[in-house]
């Protein structure tokens, strides 16, 4: 077969019952037939192929030039017809069409997919720390509460935030206060379990959703390695910029069994870690 040297791979079938099972095994990006064939001819093999996959490219190639023969093709949805004796610069020509209609194809859902992608990223998450914002948090909190009332199980919500930002934002300008941000977000990243959400969820408040641990021993020591974390110093140009968050903590269902309340509430607490003097935890 002239065309075996010249694509990746070819398959071929000799009568339009094995063409067909050949199609439905390979799933070739193109067929190519002749309309007389044995056991099942050309178009009927295409016409089933095309119920089977309307967008599939098909080339039918005939000594016939009749308008019945061609009216048949075109209502199956033939994309070619190529008469005999074949001329395989019609062929190649026709093929190239094709692949090139596939490629353009190809591309365009390959685009499609990473704007998909893209706005998915924009819609979910921070592009300044890269972690969730708050959109994907409330779900996160949502889900984690439904979970919870089918395992009756618990859920802890620790509300952060970065203490004096407005000094640091003054004083070493929004880049320097953006960098902090990042920086911050980073720390707590490397001790907390991957399973907790941590969320940004404006400016500098962020928000941590806890699945499981119900011991308040396991969640005391988990907000003092929290503070710890965010109390690391951050380096930015010649500066150190030294930095404490007070964080407040709630928790389903002791504290409330209402997703809106366990937030406010996590928020109210954290209030109180300020007012009790800043860089420490406090709960509901």
């Amino acid at each position: 077969m002239l065309l075996e040297d010249d694509v990746k791979e070819f398959y071929q079938a000799y009568n339009g019952a094995e063409g067909l099972v050949l199609f439905q095994e390979k799933k070739p990006d193109i067929v190519l037939t002749d309309i007389t064939m044995p056991l099942l001819d050309g178009l009927s093999m295409a016409k089933e192929i095309k119920e089977r996959d309307r967008e599939k490219p098909i080339i039918v190639m005939s000594a016939f030039d009749d308008r019945k023969t061609l009216l048949k093709a075109i209502n199956i949805g033939i994309d070619y017809f190529v008469l005999k004796p074949i001329d395989m610069n019609i062929v190649y020509a026709k093929l190239n069409q094709i692949a090139q209609n596939l490629q353009n194809k190809i591309d365009a859902h390959n685009v499609k997919k990473r704007e998909i992608e893209d706005l998915y990223q924009l819609a979910h998450y921070d592009t300044l720390t890269n972690i969730p914002n708050r959109f994907l948090f409330d779900l996160r909190v949502a889900q984690s509460i439904s979970k919870a009332k089918r395992d009756k199980s618990v859920v802890a919500l620790f509300f952060i935030d970065l203490d004096n930002f407005k000094n640091i934002n003054d004083t070493y300008s929004h880049s320097g206060g953006d960098k902090v941000l990042h920086d911050l977000a980073k720390n707590i990243q490397q001790v907390i379990r991957i399973e907790d959400t941590f969320a940004r969820i404006s400016g500098d408040e962020f928000a941590l959703l806890v699945e499981g641990i119900a011991d308040k021993t396991a969640l005391d020591d988990f907000a003092k390695k929290i503070l710890k974390a965010s109390s690391t110093a951050i380096k930015h140009k010649e500066a150190t910029i030294n930095i404490t968050c007070s964080i407040g903590i709630s928790s389903y269902p002791k504290d409330t069994t209402s997703q809106k309340e366990l937030i406010h509430f996590a928020d109210v607490a954290m209030y109180n870690a300020k007012q009790s003097g800043k860089g420490r935890y406090s709960y509901f």
